[in-house]
């Protein structure tokens, strides 16, 4: 008869942890719960999986190791729903977005579900560990880090000022991995992922993405920026020690970011870590040069197919510039300013407040003046409209400026609209002269977001295009037509460099989607009109268009007034 084991029996009586006061007390319980989600709707699912880990998060009875575990579950359960929504933002209908960022409430969305998952595995890791957290410290830390470096994106892509709480954990966690000896163990992250990972990964992941600038690039390509980081991270060096390879470096303390070389504190609060890029470049090089003699607009589906090829060259030329051995810097001087400031935002509203071409430059009044108070129906509603667009200044402070850019400061309430690639109007007060730029970077300081504009001229001038240059057959055929197409038919443009008539080749800007490469409108200046044709399109999104143009030639008389 065997002998009596007391140990067991202790372990079993007395050594067994008590069950959470919890729906999810076990890895069973959590296994059955997976099965009633709403599979068809990952929406719901996702939403179901992030409340669990919040509930689980507010229960403070789980023993570290069943925490961790249940959680792990959840994580690899929310990975679906995580990705069918992801490409409802980024390919909504099926088809890559390529010109449109998608809803901003599915982004918030996800940022707040991947709050909910981070902070239940960082609860895990600060508790006393068991056995089986000391096992597990290298997964647990590559899970912990993944979910900050997405949100780290997520805030980059929403313009929330979570960045600076982000980077202290960052560098804690991986800190903490470093002193456990786990930061460089490679571990599958999830069991469905073909490339491993390690707590070092994932926190260069994130020092790659800082180094790209993402608050002057677009929500959506700071996603894909991210993902190519996945594909890089394990060719770039992170060490104690300076090399050859390293042109940047970040110091491991507070909410520090990652700089050049040259920017690095004299006395720094913790010892660098020196990033070595040089090694990644050519992997860089090489999914430059993959599917090069393919159509630009194709889905790329190398990162997943919500993207197009020539959003995946743009952004690998981009992280080739900023990861070179010689980043990009400002080339002019910033001069710091504390002025006052209005802004307003959009197409229409900046064209209603520019001053009319015809009334601003010597000789080019008459028919043309006519034709700008034709485009409201009346003079009273031209009037309005300007007051509207009053209305719709927002208080801003300007911060600092250079000869092609400003800095400005606004309220977060005041600019919901703030997003790359926007047009905006400022007048710097006290004078009366809107100066026309576009947003290129966003980021948020507490209740503020900051915005760095590009200046593309101080003096815009609105003038009137016509879209259509065929003659009709008749003067009534010309006037039933001219009743039902008048706004179709006419719009404005802004002048980029203001000079008189007749017009000389230049730089304009154009309703979006208005035009394409050799297209055609008639302009009308005293005495006739002008045809001119766009030469070159610099840059056309979902907000405008900016063109080059070229006269063709000047017709004396009416014209197409009608």
């Amino acid at each position: 008869m065997a002998s009596f084991d007391l140990s067991r029996f202790r372990e079993l009586a007395f050594g067994r942890s008590t069950l959470p006061d919890h729906p999810l007390q076990t890895v069973e319980d959590a296994k059955k719960m997976l099965a009633g989600l709403p599979a068809a709707d990952p929406d719901a699912c996702l939403a179901e999986l992030t409340n669990w880990a919040r509930s689980m998060n507010e229960t403070a009875a789980f023993e570290p190791a069943r925490r961790a575990r249940i959680l792990m579950i959840l994580d690899d359960a929310a990975r679906p729903s995580w990705r069918l929504m992801a490409e409802r933002y980024l390919a909504p209908g099926g088809r890559p977005s390529e010109r449109r960022d998608g809803d901003k409430a599915i982004l918030r969305a996800l940022f707040d579900s991947a709050t909910e998952f981070n902070n239940g595995f960082a609860i895990a890791l600060d508790e006393e560990p068991g056995d089986w957290i000391r096992r597990n410290h290298a997964l647990l830390h590559v899970r912990v880090l993944r979910w900050l470096g997405r949100r780290l994106t997520l805030s980059y892509m929403l313009h929330l000022s979570a960045g600076a709480a982000i980077w202290e954990r960052l560098h804690w966690r991986h800190q903490n991995a470093e002193q456990l000896a786990v930061a460089r163990a490679i571990v599958p992250a999830f069991e469905s992922d073909r490339l491993p990972s390690s707590p070092r990964q994932e926190y260069l992941r994130a020092l790659l993405l800082e180094l790209a600038q993402p608050e002057s690039m677009r929500p959506r390509l700071v996603e894909l920026a991210y993902r190519i980081t996945g594909r890089i991270a394990a060719s770039v060096e992170l060490e104690t020690a300076r090399s050859d390879a390293a042109a940047f470096g970040v110091v491991p303390a507070g909410d520090a970011r990652p700089c050049p070389l040259a920017r690095l504190p004299s006395r720094p609060a913790a010892a660098p870590l020196y990033i070595g890029t040089a090694s990644c470049l050519a992997k860089l090089r090489s999914l430059l040069e993959r599917d090069m003699g393919r159509d630009p607009a194709e889905p790329d589906t190398l990162f997943g197919g919500a993207y197009t090829l020539r959003e995946r060259f743009a952004v690998l030329n981009r992280l080739l510039e900023h990861w070179g051995m010689d980043p990009p810097q400002r080339r002019t001087k910033r001069i710091a300013m504390a002025s006052a400031a209005r802004v307003i935002h959009g197409y229409e509203a900046i064209a209603a407040v520019a001053p009319p071409w015809s009334d601003a430059e010597p000789g080019a009044r008459g028919k043309a003046r006519d034709l700008q108070l034709m485009i409201d129906d009346t003079t009273t509603r031209l009037k309005r409209s300007q007051l509207r667009a009053a209305t719709r200044q927002g208080p801003a402070r300007i911060l600092d400026a250079s000869t092609g850019g400003l800095g400005l400061a606004m309220r977060r309430a005041d600019a919901p609209w703030a997003a790359h690639g926007v047009l905006v109007g400022v007048l710097i007060e006290p004078s009366k002269e809107w100066l026309l730029g576009v947003v290129r970077r966003v980021f948020a300081a507490e209740d503020e977001l900051r915005l760095g504009v590009q200046v593309l001229t101080t003096k815009p001038r609105a003038m009137v295009l016509s879209t259509e240059t065929i003659r009709r057959d008749s003067v009534w055929e010309e006037a039933m037509w001219h009743e039902a197409t008048f706004k179709e038919r006419f719009k404005r443009a802004l002048l980029l460099e203001p000079q008189g008539a007749p017009l000389r080749g230049a730089d304009v800007l154009l309703p979006a989607s208005l035009a394409s490469r050799n297209s055609q409108f008639e302009v009308f200046i005293p005495g006739g009109s002008q045809r001119i044709c766009v030469t070159q399109l610099r840059e056309s999104n979902e907000h405008y268009q900016h063109a080059a143009f070229e006269p063709l030639g000047t017709t004396v008389g009416a014209g197409m007034l009608p």
